[in-house]
């Protein structure tokens, strides 16, 4: 058997579905094969646990609950009924009552809580005669100010987390954990000061709770076996193993020419833990690590270098040691990497050949940054006439520059989502905050960490992580809550992210590594960073705007809006302020906030040139969406389908490789990005993506004859009623396409007053603020019938969670489990 082969990087050719096993895509048109004297670039120790020895294995105990709740004296144990439920009382053990509008029952969090300890989840064992969804809830506050809690719950659709209900006479015990959660990745046991539950959505429906409890990560802990989950310390999360004192689990691993061990240590106690690592050839055991960590909630790098034992069959074990049998440790992302290795590669396309030419190696870093809210109309590569961008400019002069691509979605959660998978919306599924991306669908990290490359993520928001499974694939994944307390807006992410993406590039430069750096600087609040916040504003104009931004405050009616001072057209009229200083001076701030991660990016830039790494780095630079700023009376993004929502920058650069100051005219989607990187990679493009790769259209005039389609770009907006205020009055449902020049938009579901269909002039009217279907109303008639059918196919390829697990065995599903991709 070769070494390629023993690793695990022969991938089959025909597999009907798409999944994650163990590492594994399946379901690709082509194979990853390793060339003769070729050698693979990484053992991933997660994907081979199933075939490793633990010693000393601590047995799962039931350790005492963090907090518990039964009924069977005549008490409700602390809990009350703060608004909408009626005759609240404990008959028969069982805590019941009736609900009538936004139901909440309030409870005291935890008694002196471990500082170090956090919510893993809450079982609730119950039965509701009525309703779809259990919510729970968190409050941190000393007192509980119940008037803002239950305007909160008015508000909302849904709680911090939330399970779908089975109502009925039988009891069913329903778990709440951070796989459930809405918004936030991890609590910290000592903030839940208040328990908040919604028994049911349902108004006048009867329930009846035998008993509540909470457990803590630590409770959970201990009651597993050791094995792989997917665990954070300080809200950086990474593929685990874990293990508890003082056990030693042990692979069996035919080394490479040039290995070394990447591996990060940490653990959740105060108490000290020493984590060691032994190697055993021929019966002679070394120790190749031993490192004592005492300080809980961080992880701590720590490589060992293997190259002693190159080319050797090894026996190699993580051991743990502490005085207390059954401390927890958690080895991070442990791969064995070859410096020697090459990533596992395809036939290089005609396409790939016509652009890049005869280089038949792979980058060996490949780079996405995905700029939140960025609208291209604000980026001196496309005429704009600031100068916020001169970094990228060079980026595009030196690359690629795509002049009319298209996002799929409206919103962050929806848009980088099909960014990644090359999936419109309908069909990867998610559209409002609970949703969550069915495992089966294979994400670019996926097809990338498939190959033997590194991966890292950052996210700026909590639902382009874990919350919306788009951890899929990903090694190291720093959580938008693992950024540290900011003297400034906490949406201008760049910065941080740039310094922890460079630690870790030069810890993986001599390995293939895929990163995705999602920055969040253009968000609002518009306001950056000293000293960027006079660098297009006066400073008396910069105090103006301040003041002006308090007095507009009180007319904004949506409290997200108002806390950011984002008026609409009305409101701002309301307040007697001119509409167009205000939002010259908001346009500042966010084209200043624009040139703050401009020089991150040059920072970036300059670190790859150092490392040697720039003829060697594909960099992708996109947008997941524009910002309104009242072009159609609103402000923010997600509300709609027009111009300023949809038109993205798009920017390709690899020095050497790819053509130098190309413009690309015909317009293009973000789902192509995925299909084009894999073709750069030499990487197969899994089946069910809806992309195509660009790079026909890099080649001189062969695009067609290279396989290039002309077909409509397509978006979205769904109703999202958990993502945004007013879903229930607003309840615009709304699909686009553009093609030949045209652009349609189909209100599917709108409010009073919003015609069915709009025809927009694509090339003259980028924004969208002239409607010309009652002037071709063959055009729009046309265009909605291929809009339909294009929507009714998306929906066909849907892929439903439930599905995408049924080749699976029960070995891969609790694996999968245990990385959360599944709940």
């Amino acid at each position: 058997m070769s070494l390629c082969r023993a690793l695990g990087l022969v991938l089959p050719t025909s597999v009907t579905s798409i999944s994650y096993r163990y590492g594994v895509l399946f379901g690709t048109f082509l194979t990853i094969s390793c060339a003769p004297g070729q050698e693979p670039a990484a053992i991933h120790l997660v994907d081979r646990f199933p075939g490793a020895t633990v010693e000393n294995a601590v047995p799962a105990s039931e350790a005492p609950p963090t907090a518990e709740w039964s009924f069977d004296e005549d008490s409700t144990g602390g809990w009350r009924a703060i608004h909408g439920i009626e005759g609240l009382a404990v008959r028969d053990g069982r805590l019941v009552a009736r609900t009538g509008e936004a139901s909440i029952l309030a409870a005291p969090g935890p008694e002196n809580p471990d500082p170090d300890d956090f919510f893993h989840a809450l079982e609730i064992e119950m039965r509701v005669s009525s309703g779809t969804r259990l919510g729970l809830g968190f409050d941190s506050a000393m007192e509980l100010d119940v008037e803002e809690i239950v305007d909160w719950v008015e508000e909302s659709s849904y709680e911090d987390f939330n399970v779908e209900l089975q109502p009925g006479k039988e009891f069913r015990t329903y778990t709440l954990t951070t796989a459930n959660a809405l918004f936030a990745s991890s609590y910290p046991l000592s903030t839940i000061r208040h328990i908040l539950i919604r028994p049911t959505d349902a108004a006048g429906a009867e329930f009846e709770i035998a008993s509540i409890r909470l457990i803590s990560l630590r409770e959970h802990l201990a009651s597993i076996p050791s094995g792989v989950a997917w665990q954070g310390l300080g809200d950086v999360f990474r593929e685990t193993v874990v293990s508890r004192s003082p056990e030693r689990i042990t692979w069996e691993l035919d080394l490479p020419s040039k290995p070394y061990l990447d591996l990060a240590v940490g653990t959740v106690d105060s108490a000290p833990l020493t984590f060691r690592v032994e190697a055993e050839v021929d019966g002679s055991s070394q120790e190749l690590l031993r490192r004592t960590i005492s300080t809980p909630q961080q992880w701590n790098p720590v490589p060992v270098d293997l190259a002693e034992l190159a080319g050797r069959r090894v026996a190699l074990s993580l051991v743990l040691e502490s005085d207390q049998e059954g401390s927890p440790g958690f080895w991070g992302s442990p791969v064995v990497r070859n410096r020697a290795g090459r990533p596992g590669m395809t036939e290089s396309s005609a396409a790939r050949e016509a652009v890049v030419g005869s280089e038949e190696n792979p980058p060996q870093g490949v780079i996405l940054v995905i700029a939140d809210t960025l609208r291209r109309d604000h980026l001196q590569p496309y005429g704009y006439k600031r100068p916020n961008a001169p970094v990228l400019s060079e980026l595009a002069r030196e690359g690629v520059l795509f002049r009319d691509a298209i996002a799929q979605g409206t919103w962050t959660k929806v848009s980088v989502s099909s960014i990644v998978t090359s999936l419109y919306p309908t069909t990867h599924g998610i559209q409002d905050m609970p949703d969550r991306l069915p495992e089966a669908v294979t994400t670019l990290a996926e097809a990338y960490r498939s190959a033997g490359y590194a991966t890292f993520a950052t996210s700026s928001i909590p639902f382009t992580g874990k919350l919306s499974n788009l951890h899929q694939g990903v090694e190291v994944l720093h959580e938008s809550t693992s950024m540290p307390e900011f003297d400034h807006s906490g949406s201008k992410t760049s910065r941080t992210y740039v310094d922890r993406l460079l630690e870790w590039i030069e810890s993986h430069d001599e390995v293939p590594f895929f990163a995705l750096l999602h920055v969040f600087d253009p968000h609002s609040p518009f306001e950056p960073y000293h000293p960027y916040e006079t660098l297009f504003l006066e400073p008396d104009e910069l105090e103006a705007h301040r003041e002006q931004m308090e007095e507009v405050k009180e007319f904004i009616e949506s409290e997200f809006m108002r806390s950011e001072a984002l008026p609409s057209s009305k409101e701002i009229a309301k307040a007697g302020i001119d509409e167009a200083t205000y939002v010259a001076r908001e346009r500042a701030w966010y084209d200043a906030s624009i040139r703050a991660m401009d020089v991150e990016i040059g920072r970036l830039l300059e670190r790859l040139d150092h490392l040697g790494l720039t003829e060697d780095t594909l960099i992708a630079f996109v947008s997941d969406h524009g910002e309104e700023f009242l072009e159609h009376g609103n402000h923010f993004h997600g509300l709609h389908t027009y111009g300023e929502m949809l038109n993205v920058p798009l920017m390709l650069w690899w020095p050497g490789r790819l053509p130098a100051g190309v413009e690309v005219e015909p317009t293009v989607q973000t789902i192509d990005l995925m299909p084009t990187l894999l073709e750069l990679s030499r990487l197969p493009v899994p089946e069910r993506v809806q992309g195509q790769s660009l790079l026909p259209l890099l080649s001189k005039g062969q695009a067609q004859a290279l396989g290039w389609i002309s077909r409509p770009a397509f978006a979205e907006r769904a109703n999202a009623p958990a993502a945004f205020e007013n879903e229930d009055t607003h309840k615009l449902e709304s699909r686009a396409m553009v093609y030949e020049g045209w652009k349609l938009i189909h209100n599917v579901s709108r409010p009073e007053g919003w015609p069915e269909y709009e025809l927009y002039d694509h090339r003259q009217d980028p924004l969208n603020l002239k409607d010309v279907a009652a002037e071709h109303q063959e055009i729009v008639e046309r265009m909605a019938r291929e809009l339909e059918s294009w929507h009714e196919t998306a929906l066909e390829a849907r892929l439903e969670t439930e599905e995408s697990t049924v080749d699976l065995s029960q070995e891969e599903i609790e694996k999968l489990r245990s990385l959360g991709y599944l709940q």
